[in-house]
């Protein structure tokens, strides 16, 4: 469900200049807040989508001046009014609530030279472990449960409670096929695993096997721990009407690093994609416990 609403009033941008300062607003002002209506909203079916026109950088004498060279940082939030407003789509639509927020990063000359800026207080070498790590993630592109190849690539870069954590996963998938296996087989049922089709380290479903990674931005947490905002780019291919059609989507994501034994290590990570209660990949799997599958059964 999206609004139809073409004013400005539906969405609120702030802008972050490359000095680190709001960009603020030129010319007119922007229109305030409304009480919104059922005939502001449509449903959208798969497959369906709708578009509207903001003014960003100046037109007319109209929006943010854009005029320093560097990366700005754009934040857009999406406000989505009452419940109540959405009784008429009941049986219809997921009814959303609260606000939504999207950040993207974009540069201006001389980002096009140079690496994206990042805040001076976090230590290179944990971006370092960073950009080793997602590299390796964004080759492989496997989903759930790194094995193979990318398992030996990873696994140098993870924390040690993190390695821990993942061989108790692998433990439970073990277990899980070991008792369900044949049934699985006999009926052809889908494994109920719940990190079968997830990126551990980007998201699940649409956001689990980006092709590129960007750093977004950093934050230092005292002098062992480093929490990284990512952004991902994903690549499907669909066919609506017997004809494929590629999309490229962006989801976010923070990973933390923390210094184990001299040198910066992957210990965590929280997707923005569908984790509408910021999940951790720390907090781990309900079906799973000690190692043993404890979930669905057959």
């Amino acid at each position: 469900m999206v609004s139809r609403a073409l004013g400005d009033e539906f969405v609120s941008f702030k802008a972050i200049g490359p000095d680190g300062n709001e960009v603020p607003w030129q010319g007119e002002a922007r229109a305030g807040s409304k009480e919104y209506s059922p005939s502001d909203f449509a449903v959208l079916r798969q497959y369906e989508e709708i578009s509207a026109s903001r003014i960003l950088s100046l037109k007319n004498g109209v929006g943010f001046p854009f005029n320093k060279p560097g990366q700005y940082l754009l934040t857009a939030e999406f406000s989505m009014g009452t419940p109540g407003t959405f009784a008429a789509f009941e049986g219809q639509a997921k009814t959303p609530t609260g606000s939504f927020r999207s950040t993207v990063a974009f540069c201006i000359e001389a980002c096009i030279l140079e690496p994206l800026q990042v805040r001076s207080n976090t230590p290179r070498s944990a971006l370092d472990a960073v950009r080793a790590f997602y590299t390796y993630v964004t080759r492989y592109r496997q989903l759930g449960i790194p094995y193979g190849r990318e398992e030996k690539a990873l696994r140098p870069l993870l924390s040690k409670r993190l390695a821990q954590q993942l061989e108790s996963l692998e433990a439970c998938d073990k277990d899980y096929y070991r008792r369900y296996g044949e049934i699985l087989r006999a009926n052809t049922y889908k494994p109920a695993t719940p990190w079968l089709e997830e990126g551990l380290f980007t998201g699940p479903n649409d956001a689990a096997a980006p092709r590129a990674f960007r750093i977004l931005s950093s934050r230092a947490i005292g002098e062992n721990r480093v929490d990284v905002e990512l952004g991902f780019t994903t690549k499907q291919t669909y066919s609506p009407n017997l004809g494929l059609r590629p999309s490229y989507n962006d989801y976010e994501g923070v990973v933390t690093a923390i210094l184990e034994n001299n040198r910066w290590v992957i210990d965590d990570y929280v997707a923005m994609y569908e984790n509408d209660d910021l999940q951790r990949l720390s907090a781990g799997y309900s079906d799973c416990k000690g190692g043993q599958w404890v979930g669905k059964t057959y």
